[in-house]
C-alpha cells in the first residue's frame, strides 16, 4: 500500500486544503494508514478492481464532519481519494445545508444522481489514479463555477470575521458584499449552519482565549479592547459562557467545565 498528498488544482486552492490518495496496488512505502484529522469534512472516492480488471466505484460521499473508519478500507485493489475541503467550503461547493452535513455522511447518488452516474461513468473509465483525480477536479470546477456566488461570499465572510471579529466587522461585511441583512443573514446560516452573530462571536472568543492563555496582557481590560468587548465585564461574561468559568479562575485552575 502507497499514500501521498498532494496539492489541489489551483482552481480549487482556496477551497481545498489538500488530496489524500491510497494505492492498495502500489509498492508499499509505509506500514500503517495515514492518519486522517477528525473535523475535516472531505469527499471521498472509493474504487476497487475485481479479478478480471473491472473496477467498481464503491464510495462517492461527502462527510461534513469525520469520514468513518470503514470508509479506509483498503486491500491490493482498492484505490482511495479524498478531498480534504476548508472550513465551511464543502457546504457551499455542493449547495448542501450545513445542517444536512453535520448529521450523517451524504451520498453523491442521493446529492444529484444524473451526475453522480455520469461521474462513475467517467471514473471507470479512467485508466489511473492522476485521471480519476482529473475527472473529480472537474466536478469540483464545475460545482464551483454553478455555485460561486455562495462560494465566495462565505469564503469572504467568514475568513473576515475570523480576522477581525469585533462588533463593527458585519456591517463592514455586508457593505463589502453590497448585499442586504436578510440576504446574508439567510445564506451564512444556510452554509455555515449559525448566523453571522454567533460565527462571530465564537471567533471573538478564541482570540481572546488564546491572548489570555498565552498571557499576552497586562490586565483584563487589555483583551477586552483588543478583541471588540466593550469593557472588561464584557468579556467575563462572554469567557464564562463559552467555558463555564472566569477568566481568572481559569488562569489559577484551568478548565473545569463546572459552574460557578
Amino acid at each position: 500500500m502507497k499514500y501521498w498528498y498532494q496539492k489541489p488544482n489551483q482552481l480549487l486552492s482556496g477551497y481545498i486544503r489538500t488530496v489524500l490518495i491510497l494505492e492498495g496496488f502500489s509498492q508499499p512505502d509505509a506500514e500503517q494508514l495515514p492518519l486522517v484529522t477528525n473535523g475535516m469534512p472531505a469527499l471521498l472516492c472509493r474504487s476497487e478492481k475485481d479479478q478480471r480488471g473491472n473496477e467498481d466505484i464503491l464510495q462517492l460521499t461527502l462527510f461534513g464532519r469525520s469520514s468513518t473508519a470503514d470508509s479506509w478500507t483498503i486491500n491490493d485493489n482498492t484505490t482511495i481519494i479524498a478531498y480534504f475541503f476548508k472550513p465551511f467550503a464543502l457546504s457551499t461547493v455542493f449547495n448542501v445545508p450545513a445542517k444536512k452535513l453535520i448529521g450523517d455522511p451524504v451520498d453523491l447518488s442521493i446529492w444529484n444522481p444524473h451526475k453522480t452516474n455520469a461521474l462513475r461513468t467517467q471514473l471507470v473509465y479512467a485508466l489511473t489514479t492522476q485521471q480519476k483525480i482529473e475527472v473529480l477536479d472537474n466536478l469540483l470546477i464545475l460545482q464551483l463555477q454553478q455555485n460561486n456566488k455562495e462560494c465566495e461570499i462565505i469564503k469572504y465572510a467568514t475568513d473576515e470575521i475570523m480576522n477581525n471579529p469585533g462588533t463593527e466587522v458585519l456591517s463592514a461585511v455586508l457593505k463589502k458584499l453590497d448585499l442586504n441583512e436578510r440576504t446574508f443573514q439567510r445564506t451564512f446560516k444556510k452554509y455555515v449552519g449559525i448566523t453571522p452573530n454567533q460565527y462571530r462571536r465564537i471567533c471573538q472568543f478564541q482570540v481572546s482565549f488564546e491572548q489570555l492563555r498565552g498571557k499576552g496582557f497586562n490586565k483584563l481590560t487589555d483583551i477586552a479592547y483588543d478583541n471588540g468587548f466593550s469593557d472588561q465585564s464584557h468579556f467575563i461574561r462572554a469567557f464564562k459562557e463559552f467555558t463555564k468559568t472566569t477568566p481568572n479562575n481559569y488562569l489559577q485552575s484551568g478548565l473545569t467545565g463546572e459552574n460557578e
